[in-house]
């Protein structure tokens, strides 16, 4: 038999006839249980998708389902009425109950991994996060890779096709392979990681990373900052790749890194899948958690704890962070934006304002300048000399200059700069001192 293709695709948003494609979404709770199906839809209509149907139930699963034979029939009249394409699910599916689904609906039922899945290969620009998202892909497809061929082999249904011509072992053997494929060529991403990585650390500023939960305006707050135009949108996960330059926070150089969004139980999979970009948030010096200022104080505080799950998940530890609360310009007054923030009782430090507007970015820029370490504060005396030049220079491109005097035989300067300057400064002064660790 050949080998089995499995290629990578570019996404497109589906269309039927020159419109979106209708979708049904679906969640089966436990009691207690949060609803998410909000989320879902928004999920869906960024993946292109027009949610037109919503059925919820709160039960155990069903074996055959997921949701009750009832409900699924309930479903089967609505997949009919409204003219729907695709069943999503909040709830993971087994691959039996998959295929009960499709054969009952006529349609193909996907979860929301699967969804999330589709999402990021939409949004997916660079080689790494295609890579990353297949891998995701693979390792989701090989845990049920078994499984769906058996059933397929009962007769193929919607999201089975083209199972039933493999056996179940070729088909698992063919998918490892690829992900042992698509592992060394992301381990040798790591290794080229890796090595930037050491060399920001060796030239010696901080690195500040903008995180948090997808849509809260990271991408705008990094136009802002480093005078970029990377994208922005209303949707759901624009940003999949990690973009980074140096900015400086009131006066002190620091790279700034743009990362990957989060959502409420982001799954497991795409967490390892993207720990090669997530990895940057574990060594920063500071993470900016940007959070969307307007939404009901409810949904912001979840938001912000789903957020420090994934940073625990990641393995970020002991790295400090400072709560960005954007979109203050859409609020009514400060007054509101300090109720809602009293109102959370955030225990992280935080600052409120406004990416697009421009509002307080002057004071962030103070907030994270005082927070992120890796500056000294030195007082020197530099004698007048061809080489001191260079020196005053390197002063003026690396540090926060707080005073520079001439006093007629050589320069008095009191500046915090990065330790390695700091150790430059001391081998061609006649006096140093410092007046502060880091700043």
């Amino acid at each position: 038999m050949g080998n089995l293709k499995i290629r990578a695709r570019r996404y497109k948003p589906p269309e039927v006839q020159g419109s979106r494609v209708k979708v049904a979404v679906v969640q089966r709770m436990l009691r207690k249980e949060e609803y998410n199906l909000d989320e879902l839809k928004e999920l869906c209509r960024t993946a292109g998708y027009e949610p037109v149907y919503s059925l919820t139930q709160v039960r155990p699963p069903h074996p055959k389902y997921n949701i009750g034979p009832g409900k699924a029939e309930e479903l089967k009249r609505a997949v009919k009425s409204l003219g729907i394409h695709k069943v999503i699910f909040e709830n993971d599916l087994k691959p039996v109950q998959e295929y009960n689904l499709a054969k009952l609906l006529g349609v193909q039922v996907i979860s929301r991994i699967q969804l999330i899945l589709e999402i990021f290969t939409l949004h997916a620009e660079s080689a790494e996060a295609r890579l990353q998202i297949k891998l995701a892909e693979l390792k989701y497809e090989l845990s049920r890779a078994k499984e769906k061929v058996k059933l397929a082999k009962k007769g193929e249904q919607p999201g089975f096709h083209g199972l039933g011509a493999y056996e179940a072992d070729i088909y698992y053997d063919e998918i490892s392979r690829r992900i042992a494929k698509i592992n060394e060529k992301l381990e040798r991403i790591r290794n080229r990681r890796m090595l930037f990585r050491r060399r920001r650390i060796e030239y010696g500023i901080p690195t500040i990373s903008l995180t948090g939960y997808t849509n809260a305006g990271k991408s705008t707050l990094f136009n802002a900052l480093a005078k970029e135009s990377v994208p922005v949108s209303q949707q759901l996960f624009t940003t999949l790749s990690t973009t980074t330059r140096v900015v400086r926070f009131d006066g002190k150089k620091a790279f700034l890194s743009d990362t990957v969004g989060f959502i409420k139980n982001l799954p497991p999979l795409l967490v390892d899948a993207f720990n090669s970009t997530l990895s940057e948030l574990i060594y920063s010096d500071l993470i900016l958690l940007v959070v969307d200022v307007t939404e009901p104080v409810n949904v912001v505080r979840e938001k912000i704890n789903s957020s420090l799950d994934v940073l625990d998940e990641v393995g970020v530890s002991n790295v400090p962070i400072l709560l960005v609360f954007n979109k203050i310009d859409l609020v009514n007054d400060a007054a509101e934006v300090r109720r809602r923030i009293e109102e959370l009782g955030a225990s992280l430090p935080y600052v409120a304002v406004s990416a697009l507007k421009g509002i307080n970015l002057d004071l962030l820029s103070s907030r994270v300048a005082e927070m992120m370490g890796g500056y000294i504060r030195i007082k020197a005396l530099l004698t007048d000399s061809p080489e001191v030049y260079d020196v005053l220079s390197m002063l003026k491109e690396e540090c926060k200059i707080i005073n520079l005097t001439y006093n007629g035989s050589g320069y008095e300067i009191d500046v915090e700069a990065p330790v390695h300057v700091a150790e430059k400064v001391k081998k061609m002064s006649s006096e140093f001192r410092v007046v502060g660790g880091y700043a």
